[in-house]
């Protein structure tokens, strides 16, 4: 699945870098520079002369290299987006190409935690990409939130002695996956949605990061969204892309930086634990408190597909207001 979303970019992302590299590292700041110079120059002149009657003109001329800089260093900055971008897509194809080979030393039992809620229609597609994981030492605790249609026989169907389901009374998706962690017997979490996909190399690639890095206690992947369109509520129609966004404490105060499906975590960490008063956004506040005291490892690695097509997504629901201003408030707490 990785090479069919993935690979058919490499090529045209490795043109994009090249030209990205030179446009940002030449010509483009080499101008920003020089109209930063000239914008110097016209002030000084401005200012020496002060009374005389040249002075609305300077002043326009200054205006007109004032407005190239801007629109420059907007051009500079989108570029550098740009390359960044560009980087992260070939940082994931070398890590997908390696994490294919790579041995593991140890082969902890990894919990992947599993919330449903009436999506009958979804979940067997998320059980059945859990099922084709490389990685085979886990376990599945799929919980049924409440729902009034059967999730238990989409866990029968899967006939396989690793995946547990639970029932619980309706407490929204942060309860349900609490649940789950209270019974998870696994040395390492992992999370999964019903309406998502998780990449077959994304817990051996987990359980490879962990092991190598014996000092980090959280990591997050890349993710992949169908239809950006999509999420946010507009007419679809749009390509797949992926996102890795790179680590700040100080960009995840204000957003979040990765889908649930793309956060692991070790198990028994005081944090671990979802706020249930929260109806949206419980990845973005778990990941603010497993990390307010050391960073975690941005691994580029693709762990989830996320599917703008399942019905009753959480996305843009009716608390997304609420939610969010509590996540942030928890946020500048955390930060101080």
């Amino acid at each position: 699945m990785y090479g069919s979303i993935v690979g058919r970019y490499i090529a045209r992302a490795r043109r994009r870098l090249g030209r990205a590299v030179h446009g940002a590292g030449g010509a483009t700041r080499s101008d920003i520079l020089a109209l930063h110079v000239e914008l110097g120059g016209l002030r000084a002149e401005l200012e020496a002369g002060a009374g005389r009657n040249d002075g609305a003109g300077t002043e326009a001329r200054i205006d007109a290299v004032s407005a190239r800089v801007d629109a420059l260093d907007r051009a500079h900055d989108a570029l550098r987006l740009e390359l960044v971008g560009v980087q992260d897509m070939l940082a994931i194809d070398a890590f997908s190409r390696f994490i294919q080979r790579a041995s593991l030393h140890a082969e902890p039992l990894v919990s992947v935690v599993l919330p449903t809620y009436n999506r009958p229609q979804t979940l067997g597609r998320a059980i059945a990409s859990v099922l084709s994981q490389r990685y085979r030492n886990w376990e599945l605790i799929v919980v049924d939130d409440g729902g009034v249609t059967d999730s238990k026989a989409a866990v029968d169907q899967a006939r396989d002695p690793r995946i547990r389901w639970l029932g619980v009374e309706h407490g929204g998706v942060c309860a349900a996956r609490n649940a789950a962690l209270a019974v998870a017997g696994g040395e390492i979490i992992a999370y999964q949605d019903d309406d998502n996909v998780m990449d077959g190399d994304w817990l051996h690639a987990a359980v490879w990061a962990f092991g190598q890095r014996p000092e980090i206690d959280v990591l997050y992947g890349a993710f992949v969204i169908d239809d950006l369109l999509r999420v946010g509520g507009q007419s679809s129609g749009q390509l797949p892309r992926t996102f890795l966004h790179p680590w700040s404490r100080e960009a995840l105060r204000h957003d979040n930086l990765a889908d649930m499906g793309a956060i692991a975590h070790r198990s028994g960490l005081p944090e671990a634990r979802f706020d249930e008063s929260l109806q949206q956004m419980g990845d973005w506040d778990l990941l603010i408190r497993l990390t307010a005291d050391a960073d975690p490892l941005v691994l580029p690695a693709i762990a989830c597909y996320y599917m703008t097509d399942a019905p009753n997504r959480l996305t843009l629901g009716p608390t997304t207001a609420s939610d969010g201003a509590a996540v942030r408030a928890r946020a500048a707490v955390l930060s101080r």
